[in-house]
C-alpha cells in the first residue's frame, strides 16, 4: 500500500488521547440516596464488568473510526509505481477542425468528445491538452471545463507528423514516468503522408479516430463573376463528398435580400449560372441546402465598382500595342514625351513604363526614386543604345542590368509558369506556341526572380523588388516581342498586379493584399471590422493609394467593412477554404500506434490497466462511517 500524503499518518500519533481519557477516571461519583425501591433495584442489577465492556467497546470503535479518517486523507492506493515520484503523464490532442462538425450516434464529433472527456477523466489529474489552435499544460479537468465546453470550430489543421512532435514536447524529461499521449481526430486524408510519420517509442500512442454515420457533405466549391452588358453572370459550381445527391438547392442574397434562386443537378456537375442587376452587392451570400458539415454552406462575395488602374508610359514616340492592351475599361493610360513628363503626374500612377529610353534625366529619376521607395511599379524597356548608367542608380539594379550587349539571335522558349504574373493568365503550362525571338540583348543577372528565358536559360524578363527588366528592345527590330501571344498576358498581368483591385471574396488564411485609392492623409489608419470582429491589419500609404495586408485575421468568414472612422471604403468577404469538405479519412491502421480504440474511456481504460492505480481512500470513509455506526448503536443499547 502507497500513500499520495504519508504525513498526514503522524496524526495517528493523537489516538492516544482518548486512551488516555478511557483509562484514567479522573471524575468523582458522589453517593445518592434513593427513596424510590424500585430504582434502587435497577442500580443494583449493573455490574461492573457490563460497565468495562462498554467502555473498552467505546474506545475500540472511536479508535477505528478516528484511524479510518485518518487513513482516508493520507490517501492510500496500491499501484505498480514504486514511489510517488513516479507519475503517469497523460497528454490530449483534440482535434477541433471543422470536419468535427459531422454527426455520428450521440451528436457531432467533437461535442461528443468533450463531454466524453469531462465524463470519463479524473476532475483533479494534472494533464496536457492541445487543439489547432490552442495549448493547455499542467491544468485539470476542473480548471478546464468552461474552456472545453465552449470550444470553436477552426479551419487550421495540423498533420500528424506535427501532432506527435507537439505531444512528445509536451511531456516532461522524467524517464521513469509512464507517458501516454491519446490523439482523438477525424483523421482527416488531408494530412501528411502516413509514410513520412515517424514516431518516438519513449510514450505509448493511443488513437481514437472519430467517424460520421453519413460522410455526405455538400458544399459551394467556388464562384465566378462576368460582367455583362447590364446585368453580372454569377457561375456557380458546388460539390458533393460522395456525389449521391442528385439536386441540391442553391440561395443568392443581397444582405437579406433573396435576389435568385437555382437547383444544382448532379448531371450537371453542380454548376449553374444566376443572372442578377448589374449594381454594386456589398454583402452578398450564397446558401446551400445541406445537412452535412455547416461551415461550408455559406459563400460570401461583395460585386463593387471597380478603379481603373493608371498606367504611364514614358518615352520619345507613342506605340501602337499599350493602348490596345490597357484599354479604357479597366485602366486609364497615358503617354508623355520623356522631354515633356509632368512629374507631378508620377505619384498618381500605378504602372510606369519606360519605354526605349535611351537616357533618364537626373529630374525624371529623382521623381521615379521617390515614387519606386513608396510602392510604385515601373517596368523598364531598355532602348538598343541605352545608357545604362542611368539606370543603374537610380534603380540600384547594376547588377541587374549588364552593361554588355550582345548582337545574338536566340528565341524566348521557357516561361516561368510559377511567378504570381502568368499563374493567372494560364490555366495550363503552355509548351507549343510560335517563339519570339531578339536578335539584340543585355545580360541581365540570373538570382533575379526570371519570368521568361531564352532558349540557353539566359533571362528575359526579370522581376526585381516592383520593378521589370526586359532584356532588349520589343518594340523594334531588336525583337519581335510585341507580335507573340506572349506581350498581352504578360504587360496586363503586370497593370493588374501594379493596383490590387478588390476581390469577389479572399480565402481566409491565405496572404492578401488590398489596395484603396480613396484620398487619405499619409497618417490616417484604416480598421477592418465587422459585428463580432475589429482589428486594424498591416497597411503601407503608397503614391495614390493604400495598400493594407491581411493573413491571419480576419478568422471567421463573413462580411467585413474597410473603414476609416465610421467611413465606409469598401466591404470585403472572406470565406473559409475547403479542404475539410470531402470526407475522406486515413488508414490509422498504417500509423505505428500502441493501441487503436474506438472511446474515449476505452483509452483512459488502458492508462490505468497499465499504472494499475487502486484508490482506498473511499473505503476507509465508509468504514469510519461504520464504525461510529456501531459506536452510536452501543451507547444507545447499554444506557
Amino acid at each position: 500500500m502507497q500513500f499520495a500524503h504519508p504525513e498526514i499518518l503522524y496524526a495517528l500519533s493523537a489516538l492516544i488521547i482518548p486512551i488516555l481519557v478511557h483509562l484514567f477516571q479522573l471524575r468523582r461519583f458522589k453517593i445518592q440516596e434513593f427513596t424510590n425501591l424500585a430504582f434502587l433495584k435497577i442500580i443494583k442489577l449493573q455490574t461492573r464488568r457490563s460497565s468495562t465492556l462498554k467502555k473498552w467497546l467505546v474506545l475500540s470503535l472511536r479508535l477505528l473510526a478516528l484511524s479510518c479518517i485518518i487513513m482516508a486523507f493520507a490517501q492510500p492506493y496500491f499501484s505498480n509505481l514504486k514511489t510517488k515520484e513516479i507519475r503517469p503523464e497523460l497528454v490530449i490532442y483534440l482535434d477541433n477542425s471543422f470536419s468535427m462538425q459531422a454527426v455520428d450516434s450521440k451528436g457531432m464529433l467533437l461535442e461528443r468528445s468533450i463531454q466524453d472527456i469531462i465524463t470519463h477523466l479524473d476532475h483533479n489529474q494534472e494533464i496536457n491538452i492541445f487543439t489547432n489552435t490552442k495549448t493547455y499544460q499542467n491544468t485539470t479537468i476542473n480548471a478546464l471545463q468552461n474552456e472545453l465546453l465552449d470550444m470553436d470550430y477552426t479551419q487550421r489543421q495540423l498533420d500528424i507528423k506535427t501532432i506527435l512532435s507537439k505531444g512528445k514536447m509536451m511531456f516532461s524529461d522524467q524517464a521513469n514516468n509512464p507517458k501516454f499521449f491519446i490523439v482523438i481526430s477525424d483523421f482527416q486524408s488531408t494530412n501528411s503522408p502516413i509514410t513520412e510519420v515517424k514516431r518516438d517509442s519513449g510514450y505509448k500512442l493511443i488513437l481514437i479516430q472519430k467517424k460520421p454515420l453519413n460522410p455526405e457533405n455538400n458544399f459551394i466549391e467556388k464562384l465566378e463573376i462576368s460582367a455583362l452588358a447590364d446585368e453580372y453572370k454569377l457561375d456557380i459550381k458546388a460539390n458533393s463528398s460522395t456525389g449521391k445527391n442528385e439536386n441540391i438547392t442553391l440561395s443568392v442574397y443581397d444582405d437579406q435580400k433573396l435576389i435568385g434562386k437555382s437547383t444544382l443537378k448532379k448531371s450537371n456537375k453542380y454548376s449553374t449560372s444566376i443572372y442578377v442587376p448589374k449594381r454594386e452587392i456589398d454583402k452578398g451570400k450564397l446558401i446551400l441546402d445541406d445537412n452535412g458539415l455547416s461551415f461550408d454552406d455559406e459563400y460570401y462575395f461583395s460585386i463593387v465598382k471597380q478603379k481603373r488602374i493608371s498606367v504611364l508610359a514614358i518615352g520619345k514616340k507613342t506605340n501602337t500595342y499599350l493602348p490596345r492592351i490597357y484599354t479604357k475599361d479597366e485602366f486609364i493610360y497615358n503617354f508623355q514625351n520623356v522631354n515633356q513628363t509632368v512629374y507631378t503626374d508620377i505619384p498618381k500612377q500605378d504602372l510606369i513604363v519606360l519605354d526605349a529610353l535611351e537616357r533618364i534625366p537626373e529630374a525624371l529619376q529623382l521623381s521615379l526614386k521617390s515614387y519606386k521607395e513608396s510602392g510604385g511599379h515601373i517596368v523598364i524597356i531598355p532602348s538598343n543604345s541605352s545608357e545604362l548608367s542611368s539606370y543603374s542608380p537610380l534603380f540600384n539594379v547594376q547588377n541587374i542590368l549588364k552593361t554588355n550587349s550582345l548582337k545574338i539571335e536566340k528565341k524566348i522558349t521557357k516561361i516561368n509558369f510559377d511567378h504570381p504574373i502568368y499563374t493567372a493568365a494560364f490555366e495550363d503550362k503552355v509548351k507549343n506556341f510560335e517563339f519570339p525571338k531578339a536578335t539584340n540583348s543585355y545580360g541581365l543577372n540570373k538570382t533575379a526572380n526570371t519570368l521568361l528565358y531564352f532558349q540557353d536559360d539566359t533571362p528575359f524578363l526579370v522581376q526585381h523588388e516592383n520593378i521589370f527588366i526586359f532584356a532588349s528592345n520589343i518594340s523594334s527590330d531588336d525583337s519581335n516581342f510585341i507580335y507573340s501571344p506572349l506581350v498581352v498576358p504578360t504587360f496586363y498581368s503586370i497593370g493588374t498586379s501594379s493596383f490590387k483591385i478588390p476581390k469577389v471574396q479572399y480565402s481566409i488564411g491565405d496572404e492578401h493584399k488590398i489596395d484603396s485609392k480613396r484620398r487619405l492623409g499619409r497618417d490616417v489608419v484604416l480598421r477592418i471590422s465587422n459585428k463580432e470582429e475589429s482589428f486594424i491589419p498591416l497597411q503601407q500609404k503608397q503614391n495614390s493609394k493604400q495598400q493594407i495586408t491581411t493573413k491571419n485575421r480576419p478568422n471567421k468568414a463573413g462580411h467585413y467593412a474597410l473603414h476609416h472612422k465610421g467611413d465606409t471604403l469598401q466591404y470585403l468577404s472572406f470565406n473559409y477554404a475547403r479542404d475539410e469538405s470531402v470526407l475522406q479519412y486515413i488508414n490509422i491502421v498504417e500509423i505505428a500506434a500502441d493501441s487503436i480504440v474506438e472511446s474515449i474511456q476505452n483509452s483512459l481504460d488502458i492508462v490505468k490497466s497499465t499504472v494499475n492505480i487502486k484508490a482506498l481512500w473511499k473505503w476507509f470513509v465508509i468504514f469510519a462511517l461504520i464504525f461510529l455506526a456501531l459506536e452510536m448503536l452501543i451507547l444507545k443499547i447499554f444506557k
